[in-house]
Formats: structure tokens, sequence, C-alpha cells
């Protein structure tokens, strides 16, 4: 059995996830995006991007209220949407795991998440223990000056200075590019 486990964390793979609710045991993944970063060279690695549907298997457990939020249709995800074994696949491949830890805005709900698809497909998750939620990052600079709220995406890159469109929220590459684009905001603060 191969196991991942990141000597450094040269690289974030930011990552967002559109689920059928909030519960890994009884929601599932249908959305996956990932936009890799180098924080040395405070970039994204453009080639590294993917975004990807993923047919449910589940659709009937569905949460409607989270499907309201982020307004993925059966229709949309019959027409687009890959099984889940070959979107975690492609999710997987193209990164150098053993110098790349995963980060998300909130990180819980997408290791959560993850962790249960990679074992529905029996896949070893390339992300062992190595995770960082950019919510926190985001967070401590406002602590140090006495701040105690924590703000949602938008309101952080508004905060931050990186532009966001709330009517474009909720898709994952989307988030996952604005989440990285804050990663990068965080990485330049002196």
């Amino acid at each position: 059995m191969v196991t991942y486990k990141p000597t450094n964390a040269r690289y974030w793979c930011v990552t967002d996830l559109e689920c059928t609710g909030l519960e890994p045991k009884r929601h599932e993944i249908i959305q996956i995006a990932r936009v890799v970063i180098d924080t040395v060279e405070k970039t994204i690695i453009p080639g590294l991007m993917t975004s990807e549907y993923i047919l449910p298997t589940r659709w009937d457990q569905r949460d409607h209220e989270a499907m309201k939020v982020n307004e993925l249709t059966i229709e949309k995800l019959q027409a687009e949407g890959i099984s889940a074994k070959l979107a975690l696949r492609d999710f997987s491949s193209g990164v150098n795991w053993s110098e790349t830890v995963l980060a998300a805005w909130g990180v819980d709900f997408e290791t959560k998440f993850l962790r249960d698809a990679f074992r529905r497909i029996d896949r070893v998750v390339p992300f062992t223990f190595k995770v960082i939620d950019v919510r926190s990052l985001g967070h401590l600079p406002r602590a140090k000056l006495g701040f105690t709220d924590y703000m949602g995406l938008g309101e952080s890159c508004d905060y931050y200075g990186v532009p966001f469109d709330s009517g474009k929220a909720h898709d994952a590459l989307y988030d996952a590019t604005k989440t990285a684009e804050l990663v990068l905001a965080l990485l330049k603060l002196d």
C-alpha cells in the first residue's frame, strides 16, 4: 500500500467541493475542484487546476437546502458528470503529494468528504495527515488587531483586496480559485 507523507508544504492543493448535503455518510460530492499554488514562488500553477462534476449515486438522499445553495441539478450532473472514481483519480494525479498539503476554506468539511469518497472507491487518500485551514489563516491577522468574528470567503476576500463575485460563489472551481488567491494575498502580508 502506498502512503503519502509530505515532507514539506511547498505546494498547497486548494480544494473546494460541492456536495448534496453536509453529512459524508449520507451525502456525496457532486463537484470537485483544485487549484495548486506554489508557496515559494507565490503563484497559482495553471496546468494543475481541475474541476469536474460527479454523477451522484445517492441523489434520493440529497438535502434540498444544500441543493438550493449550489444550484446543481440532476440534469446538469447527468450531462456533464463523471464517476467518482474517475474524478478522484484526476484530482490525485499530476500533483507531487510528497510536497503538497490539502488546503481549503473550512478544510474539515473537505477532509471528511474526501476521506469518505476515497474509502468508497478503495483508493489511498493522497493528503494523509497534513491539511491547512485557510479560514483560520485569514482570521489570524485580524485576530492580532482584536477582531474576533470569523468572516465568510467573500467577506474575507473583500477584506484582503481579492475581487469576489458573490453571484459566482458555490461553484467549486470559482471558490477554490478565490481561496487560492486569498492564500497568495495572505502570503504577501508583512
